[in-house]
């Protein structure tokens, strides 16, 4: 379970964000397609600048298909799927605090924006700006937290993985 923030092409987006990011939905029950190869250069170049601005953001490339995953294999807060059609940045509800994702957020966001993206964030609902909406955002990670990880008394770290029923 994660707090996602999702990168929209600005030229897509127009005046309404919303919409924008409800057809990315929509068109993310298909198969993902192949970018171009000048968007494949494009989409690498711009998880090269997010490497520049994070050392020891670390790349991983699946066998199959094109997407770059950031962020995975060095456990970073924020992690980064750079596919084709959608562009994701999440972190985990079970993260006690929000705060360092929220930082890498902050990080990252001008990259994207360099890069002629904005982020959508569908928990809060509107375009997400870290100084404006970092506030709410930790709030609803809080809520979602609260709810899911300690309405049973006990914390993340002490309840057992789900797969040892004994």
């Amino acid at each position: 379970m994660s707090y996602d923030l999702y990168l929209l092409r600005k030229d897509v987006v127009g005046d309404d964000p919303a919409a924008a990011y409800e057809r990315l939905e929509e068109l993310a029950e298909g198969e993902p397609p192949l970018p171009t190869p000048e968007e494949e250069q494009q989409l690498r170049q711009l998880a090269a600048d997010l490497r520049a601005v994070s050392p020891g953001l670390d790349l991983h490339e699946p066998e199959n298909g094109f997407l770059l995953q950031l962020g995975y294999e060095a456990e970073r807060p924020v992690l980064i799927d750079i596919g084709a059609r959608e562009i994701t940045m999440s972190w985990s509800y079970g993260a006690d605090d929000s705060g360092p994702a929220l930082a890498e957020v902050e990080r990252y966001l001008p990259v994207f924006e360099r890069h002629g993206y904005i982020a959508y964030d569908p928990q809060l609902e509107r375009v997400f700006s870290t100084g404006q909406d970092a506030g709410d955002a930790a709030e609803v990670h809080r809520g979602v937290r609260e709810q899911v990880f300690e309405s049973s008394g006990r914390s993340h770290e002490e309840r057992r993985p789900w797969w040892k029923i004994w």
